[in-house]
């Protein structure tokens, strides 16, 4: 474990809150029908749509905003790809959700059946995508059934991992660039804050189900801010072109420069112990 106080400290702290906070983006300040009303004139979006991942606190924020009258429809989307494990063990793990059939299952079906059996949600008011398997085809997949549906959306309200709001946001900008009228509005489901106690990196969020450990969700930060870049390896326009420009603050950079080879340390002391 790391020891040095020079190396886990207060500013080191505050650069990965700064971090989680620009990528967990927020269009609304809360998610209720009076927010959306103030900001985007509207009482009600035509969906909600929820991204698979393996936070089961985001499937309690979309049914009880749902049931808010936050939405018209609900859309989860959603195969089986790398969080699938981790959702598939936070179901299990959870006491509400342990009558859930997970086995051999996508993420858009088992959210699907919490939605329903738990929540009481109806399949009516539920479009499912279960075949995308990352970042960018959740947007393709989301788009072609919309389409295939005859369901148009002028508003749709995204939510996901927020650690991947931001880049979620990027992708479906980007696949529906053409959709000049359908507005995308963020919200990241919680708002990620670490400190430090005694020379480890802890969560101060405790009371979020299903929250990642905090060693995957450093690993995750520290991937994303790359990903966004538009440089050759980025996924942004001059790079691999997954995504559109994200606008990425020198603020940000900055702290990504200051604790990428300090975190890196960190986790790798971390196995080793």
């Amino acid at each position: 474990m790391i020891k040095d106080k020079d190396v886990l400290n207060k500013e080191i702290i505050n650069d990965i809150n700064l971090i989680g906070m620009f990528l967990a983006k927020r269009d609304l300040n809360q998610l209720s029908c009076d927010e959306l009303h103030n900001k985007y004139g509207i009482m009600k979006a035509d969906i909600i749509l929820l991204l698979g991942n393996s936070i089961t606190n985001t499937i309690e924020v979309v049914q009880r905003t749902f049931k808010d009258g936050i939405a018209n429809k609900i859309m989860v989307v959603g195969g089986i790809g790398h969080s699938t494990s981790y959702l598939i063990n936070n179901v299990k793990n959870n006491n509400k959700y342990k009558a859930i059939e997970t086995k051999d299952k996508a993420e858009a079906e088992i959210i699907n059946e919490i939605l329903i059996n738990i929540y009481g949600i109806s399949d009516d008011d539920i479009i499912i995508e279960n075949q995308s398997t990352n970042c960018g085809d959740n947007a393709y997949k989301a788009f072609d059934m919309l389409r295939e549906l005859n369901i148009e959306a002028r508003s749709i309200i995204l939510i996901q991992d927020p650690t991947m709001q931001l880049r979620s946001d990027a992708s479906f900008r980007k696949v529906w660039s053409d959709e000049d009228k359908v507005k995308f509005i963020n919200y990241a489901p919680f708002l990620p804050k670490v400190k430090l106690f005694k020379n480890q990196i802890k969560f101060e969020n405790t009371n979020i189900e299903g929250i990642w450990e905090v060693d995957r969700y450093l690993s995750l930060i520290m991937g994303e801010i790359p990903r966004l870049k538009d440089d050759e390896y980025g996924y942004g326009p001059k790079g691999k072109y997954f995504i559109e420009h994200v606008d990425i603050p020198e603020v940000i950079i900055e702290a990504y420069l200051r604790i990428e080879p300090i975190l890196k340390k960190y986790l790798d002391m971390r196995k080793i112990v």
